[in-house]
Parts: C-alpha cells; structure tokens; sequence
C-alpha cells in the first residue's frame, strides 16, 4: 500500500477528517488499479462528494462480500490447479498464464481485506481503541462490519490469531506479506526452466524461497533449493550451489548436532576398520529428503579435490540409499537380514520399483564415488571391497568398467576446476 502511507502506518490521523480519510484512501485505491472502490470512485466524478460520502460510510459497509471474498479464495486456488494440469500437458504458455493469473488473483483478495479493515481502523471510535484487536472485533460484531469480520477470520486462519498479539497493526502487516503467493512463483518459474528460461526461472525460485514461510507445505523448500542448486550448476556458479545443497542438509539432525558428531566418526572407523557389509549391519539412516544432497555435494567434492569432505557426504548418500533399498525388501519378506551388499542384490533381482529408485539416485554411481574417495584418503580396503562388488555387477554398466580399472591398478582421479 504504498500509496497511502499515512493510512498504513498511523491509524490515528490526527488532522485528517473522516471524509478526508476515505476520499483519500478510495481515490488511492482508484490510481494504482485495485478495483476497491471504483464505482464510488465514478459516482464522486459523476455526482457530488455527499453521494460519495453517504455510499460509502451508510451503504457500503453492509454490502456484505464474505462471498465474493470465499469464491475468490477458491478461484486463486482453482487457477493454480488448472495451471498445473496444463502444466503437466505440456501447454507451458498457458500454464504460465494461468499461473500469473492465479497470483494476482491473490494478491487482489488480500488488498481487498486490507482495504475493508483500514476502512474500519479509520474511524474515530475504532483509533480510540488502542490497537486492541479484542476491543476491534467486539465493535466489528456490534456494528455488522462484515467485511472486515470476514478479513479478520481469514487472517486467524492463515496465521492465528495468537501470531497477531491483539495488535491492529499486525494485522495490516501480515495481510501485506499473505499478498504474495510463492506456490504460483514456484510454478511460473519451473515453466520458464522447462522452457530454457534459466535466469527468469532462478528470480522466481529466489522470490518463493524468501516467502517460504507462506507456504502450504514449508517443507516444499527442499525442492525449491535443489531446483536452485541445479540451475548455479550450470550457470558454473559451484560455491551458491554448495550453498543451497548444505542448507539443505541443515534438515539432518543427525548432520547438524555436534552432540551426534561422534556418531559419524563412529561410521567413518566402522567402515575403515570392518568393512562396509559390517558397516551396513550396524547403521541405518532414513532422512531421504537429503541423499540427493549428500550425493551431489560428495561427488562435487571428489572431482574438485576435496576428498576429506567428500568421504562423509558419500557416507551418508550410502548409506540413506541402502537403508531404503533394506526397508523395501523387509517390507516384503520380514524375516530379511542383511549380511552382504551381494545377497541384498539377489533380493532385489526381481523388484522393478526397487530397481528404478537404484536408477533414479544413481546407486552404483554414488558407490563408486564413495570407493574413490576412501582410496583417495588412505583407505584402500572399504574401497576395494565396494569395487569388486560393483565389478561383479553386470547392470551397473559405466561403473563396473571404472570399477575394474581402480581394482587392476588404483588410482586417485584428477580433480576438475569446473566439474
């Protein structure tokens, strides 16, 4: 609203008169576009400031829009949904469109609110009230103020009302940030990446990124950052692609807490010292949301040098890649045990859904890359024993060849400047 600062940011108005409040704000509203108050608007050109001032302040609080207010909610919603299904047809132009529509539908609905309780904050009794939003609502059932009524139960719904700390202008501030609809900028910016469009799709994923915490599902930012990571990657831009990919793993608990730091030093002499079919006997990891982190980071740093670093990502990717492969299989038959890398293969010989989660997170890939680190770091056994398991796999293709080099003659790969 910031073509009527006095309006957003002092309620009390000290000089202003009541009609020179809703002149101000109703012609406001007139000049930027929003639609609010534009047949009022017509009537003060067409007639006199009095057919105004009585639409306005007699009639038109008691036209009541909660309707229109709940058949726009499902419109902007409706309009996000019709632009996915277009969307996933493949009509990318008109998924855009629609897309772009569904957010300023949105953003329409919340300026609407915002309009209908700055039209209540405004009058003389209601700034006598102290901010109080207790007081407010008290006012708004004993004068039938239902636009503002239904303003304020959307906004409890949105945020709660226990967000709001009884305060008035609180309530103007989070009906400002409810205006944007980062789910929309999501999906107009995976259209512009699907569509070659990198750095218009980068600006959207960003936006919604900084208004994740209006999300339906906050967790959605997962997604958000790897779409992002992918896009620095080929951008060249490695260090914001670290960026994003740890944040990422700022979600692993078993990451992040020092107090768990000696359970990953724990795994790192396990494998070292025991091998890794001993290894996967004693540890199971299911955070699943971040193996793909783990393995883009842990192969980034193999190929750039850091060995040191890449050993635990490529830990973690293993071992969150295996203990999903074992719950399938334990899904099926409860009385699996694993004992060797080998047998839990023969287990899954005929699970097509099994094989396809192998395929789609590049599980030989990521276990080659895990034995070249170990090798690279002095750890020659754990690496020989997970190359002669991938040499033995005939449909690990590529990496059973590189498998069967590192196990002739072994060797640390040439680190790359721009993997």
């Amino acid at each position: 609203m910031a073509a009527m600062p006095g309006l957003r940011k002092n309620l009390r108005f000290p000089n202003n008169s009541i009609l020179r409040r809703i002149v101000a704000h109703s012609e406001a509203h007139r000049l930027t576009g929003c639609g609010l108050v534009k047949e009022p608007c017509r009537l003060f050109c067409k007639s006199s400031l009095l057919i105004t001032l009585i639409f306005s302040v007699f009639i038109f609080p008691h036209f009541s829009l909660h309707a229109q207010v709940a058949n726009q909610s499902r419109h902007y919603w409706f309009t996000l949904e019709k632009g996915k299904r277009l969307f996933r047809e493949g009509a990318y132009g008109d998924a855009l469109v629609a897309f772009q529509d569904a957010r300023n539908d949105r953003r329409e609905m919340y300026s609407k609110m915002e309009h209908d309780l700055i039209m209540l904050f405004s009058l003389r009794e209601v700034r006598g009230m102290n901010d109080s939003l207790d007081r407010i609502e008290e006012y708004i059932a004993e004068r039938g103020q239902v636009d503002a009524g239904a303003a304020l139960k959307e906004l409890y719904y949105r945020v709660g009302k226990n967000t709001l700390n009884n305060s008035a202008q609180s309530a103007l501030d989070y009906l400002d940030r409810l205006k944007s609809y980062p789910e929309a900028d999501y999906w107009i910016g995976e259209t512009y990446r699907l569509m070659g469009e990198n750095e218009i799709a980068l600006r959207q994923f960003n936006e919604t990124l900084s208004n994740s915490d209006r999300m339906e599902n906050p967790g959605f930012t997962v997604e958000i950052r790897y779409k992002i990571a992918e896009i620095e990657h080929l951008r060249q831009r490695y260090n914001e692609m670290e960026r994003q990919l740890q944040a990422i793993l700022e979600r692993d608990a078993l990451w992040q807490q020092d107090d768990n730091s000696f359970v990953r030093e724990a795994m790192n002499r396990t494998i070292e010292s025991s091998g890794v079919n001993r290894f996967l006997q004693m540890y199971r990891h299911k955070n699943v949301e971040t193996e793909r982190a783990y393995r883009l980071l842990g192969e980034y740093f193999y190929v750039s040098g850091r060995h040191g670093r890449a050993v635990p990502h490529l830990i973690f990717a293993f071992i969150i890649q295996n203990t999903t492969i074992i719950d399938e299989v334990i899904a099926e038959r409860f009385d699996f045990t694993f004992t060797r890398l080998e047998d839990l293969m023969t287990a899954v010989a005929r699970r097509n859904d099994i094989k396809n989660y192998m395929k789609e997170t590049d599980y030989y890939k990521t276990t080659y890359y895990l034995a070249a680190a170990l090798y690279a770091t002095g750890k020659e056994n754990p690496a020989r024993e997970l190359w002669t398991f991938l040499a033995g796999r005939g449909d690990a293709g590529e990496w059973q060849g590189r498998a069967r080099t590192q196990l002739r003659s072994p060797f640390v790969e040439t680190s790359q400047e721009s993997p």
